[in-house]
């Protein structure tokens, strides 16, 4: 009996998929960096040396900014536990790229600043501003490369497998152009999909996907743009089940 084949319960795949990455626009925006630069414009007198050891505050908030949709290109490796005995769940690992460019636009800013005199003589009296202004922003070429875990849970059936998975990973931006820098982030992947079985071996799926995270100071020699970044995600694939 022990030498007699037997079909093995173990379900591993991989899958390969394109499609079209819809990103929202950037928002929570910060360029601490740029504000920095306009507060010490706006008080020239400003010295945190001795004698005067002045103190200088500043944020710099923007509108939202655009990104532009692009195509995008990914691959996914999973296992679902059959053997031990949860054929509905399981787990994968996959990659995807796509290319969310900021788009030329200009951006609303207000710049909040409070300069305090260190010097006696100065009376150590506080000035603060808060000044509207806008933002001419260029395009800048900007990649997105995404490496996520996530566990997923199907309907197991024999042809049709709805299915649904939760996940985390690494976010790398990479940006070209008036915004330049590059930085990873953690974030945040949710799914819905459905898997068609042609063969037990072979399989076609669609999927949404939403992705959702925070970059901080992407372009340190620049604004120091921050914002929150989130897309929705439409691909198609073709999977193979081993």
């Amino acid at each position: 009996m022990a030498m007699s084949p037997q079909r093995s319960e173990a379900e591993w795949y991989v899958g390969a998929y394109g499609g079209y990455s819809m990103p929202g626009k950037l928002s929570d925006v910060q360029m601490p960096l740029l504000g920095e630069r306009q507060a010490q414009a706006q008080f020239p007198q400003f010295s945190p040396l001795p004698p005067n050891l002045d103190k200088l505050t500043s944020s710099l908030s923007g509108s939202d900014i655009s990104l532009k949709s692009s195509a995008m290109f990914g691959g996914k490796a999973g296992y679902f536990f059959k053997d031990e005995g949860f054929n509905w769940l399981g787990v994968e690992l996959e990659a995807f790229t796509s290319q969310p460019t900021i788009k030329q636009q200009t951006v609303a800013t207000t710049l909040d600043a409070t300069y305090i005199p260190g010097s006696p003589s100065a009376g150590n009296q506080a000035t603060s501003i808060s000044q509207p202004s806008t933002l001419q922003l260029e395009e800048s070429s900007m990649r997105l490369i995404t490496v996520l875990f996530n566990v997923v849970a199907r309907y197991p059936g024999t042809t049709f497998q709805p299915y649904v998975g939760i996940g985390g990973g690494a976010f790398h931006f990479s940006s070209s152009g008036q915004i330049d820098g590059r930085q990873v982030v953690p974030g945040l992947n949710a799914q819905l999909g459905l898997k068609v079985l042609a063969t037990e071996e072979w399989a076609l799926f669609v999927e949404g996907k939403y992705n959702y995270a925070t970059i901080t100071n992407l372009d340190p020699a620049g604004f120091g743009l921050s914002g929150t970044y989130s897309a929705f995600n439409a691909v198609a694939g073709i999977a193979y089940h081993f």
